[in-house]
């Protein structure tokens, strides 16, 4: 559905990063020295199939699981309250009250949510990373700019995506006004998430779009 490469938005600099350099950026302009610095894991989460949807987050080494969760709900997923599970290696199940700090450095986590219309997520556990204390559980370091889809009728930058095209495989973007006289009615809003168009996801609990303001000052 989406393309493969992108790039970002850093949520510590407000610098626009390309997916492939951000783990460099991160490590070398935002890992803080301070002799108080918190230790955390540094996560890359990305669509198991829409990579061009991802993130870049930190986790102090006792926060768990069951929060990464609640997060990847709110900025992704949430639209009927589904269940979800994390597993590794040959689909091995994890407690959601695993901390962070016992995953190791370099594994992959698979994650899915919905068990019907399941979203799949790959977290790749990036490694450590040192920031000021905080008591942020997670902070959102950095997310794929959005991604922008033309209409397939007049040309314009879409804002639906019909539900029954992209079921049938059809070109299902379009714009507000082609939207009213298209001849199907399941349409949902385009947005931030690799979730997009899949069951009743709106993106209505996603407060994290970046926002360059502070950086212009």
């Amino acid at each position: 559905m989406a393309q493969a490469a992108s790039k970002g938005n850093c949520y510590l600099c407000g610098g626009t990063i390309s997916k492939t350099a951000f783990k460099k950026h991160l490590l070398e302009k935002h890992n803080d020295a301070a002799d108080d610095a918190q230790t955390c894991k540094l996560l890359k989460v990305e669509g198991t199939d829409e990579k061009a949807y991802w993130l870049y987050l930190d986790m102090p080494m006792s926060a768990t699981l069951k929060t990464l969760d609640r997060f990847l709900r709110d900025i992704w997923l949430e639209c009927c309250g589904h269940e979800s599970a994390f597993f590794v290696g040959n689909y091995e199940q994890l407690s959601k009250n695993t901390m962070v700090g016992m995953l190791r450095d370099g594994s992959k986590l698979h994650y899915e949510y919905d068990f019907g219309s399941t979203t799949e997520l790959t977290i790749t556990v990036v490694g450590t990373l040192l920031r000021p204390k905080q008591r942020k559980s997670v902070r959102l370091l950095g997310r794929n700019e959005p991604i922008r889809f033309l209409c397939g009728k007049c040309g314009k930058e879409a804002d639906w995506i019909c539900c029954e095209c992209e079921w049938e495989d059809q070109y299902p973007y379009f714009c507000e006004d082609c939207m009213e006289s298209h001849p199907h009615d399941s349409a949902l809003p385009i947005v931030n998430s690799p979730r997009m168009g899949v069951c009743g996801y709106c993106g209505e609990d996603d407060v994290y779009t970046f926002d360059p303001a502070p950086f212009l000052k």
